[in-house]
């Protein structure tokens, strides 16, 4: 069933970069869009502040976040607020949860899913298993003394160390969705090193691959999967 769910992930991929480019939106439409949206006023509450706050700090891009809201608009409002739910809890921690049309996150990660159709519990074990392993990551690399405490929440200037924390994560994710044959280490280096220089700077992902093993990473997978993470 995982091997199905892969595929479906990793066909969706190129989804949302095939949308037409249009100016952006202001943050404030999007804002204003998501106060329009049949979902319960708590659901408001929790995410516009936060959502807010990402958009001015760069963790969030107006584009994505729109596209994402009109699209969770045309479902019925318990599944919208079942996905919801996930970003306040991001953005308090300070992770980034888009980066924009052509990136790899949260929120583009759902969009992508969406638009092609798939079935919504894939949507939405996709996403809890995105974000415990943004979790998982974080907390290991903190503890691996590669990054420092950093903002904690969505308002804090963006950082290097928060784009390496959300590719190694990614990293991690990807292998075990397509359940490769190569050690998980092998890859997660292999990405981070064709990263190094153009999305992740040389001195911000150097100290993670001094320091990077196998158990390194099985540890950031064996927390993803620990219930407290949901």
């Amino acid at each position: 069933m995982r091997v199905l769910a892969v595929g479906l992930v990793l066909f969706a991929v190129g989804a949302v970069s095939q949308v037409p480019l249009s100016p952006p939106p202001a943050p404030e439409a999007v804002l204003a869009f998501l106060q329009t949206m049949a979902i319960s006023p708590e659901v408001k509450a929790a995410l516009g502040p936060v959502l807010g706050a990402g958009l001015a700090t760069g963790r969030a891009t107006p584009h994505v976040s729109l596209l994402l809201l009109r699209r969770l608009s045309e479902l019925p409002p318990a599944q919208a607020e079942q996905v919801l739910a996930v970003f306040p809890r991001a953005l308090e921690r300070g992770f980034i949860v888009d980066t924009g049309l052509a990136g790899s996150s949260l929120m583009n990660d759902v969009l992508k899913l969406l638009m092609m159709g798939h079935p919504w519990e894939l949507v939405v074990s996709n996403l809890w298993l995105r974000y415990s392993l943004l979790v998982a990551a974080q907390e290991v690399l903190l503890e691996h003394r590669v990054i420092g405490p950093g903002a904690q929440g969505p308002g804090g200037p963006l950082l290097p160390q928060d784009r390496l924390v959300l590719e190694t994560a990614w990293a991690v994710g990807d292998f075990m969705l397509a359940q490769r044959r190569e050690p998980m280490e092998a890859f997660v280096r292999a990405r981070l090193l064709n990263l190094r220089d153009s999305v992740l700077p040389a001195s911000t992902v150097d100290p993670l691959l001094a320091v990077l093993t196998p158990e390194l990473v099985q540890e950031i997978e064996r927390r993803a999967f620990q219930p407290e993470r949901r």
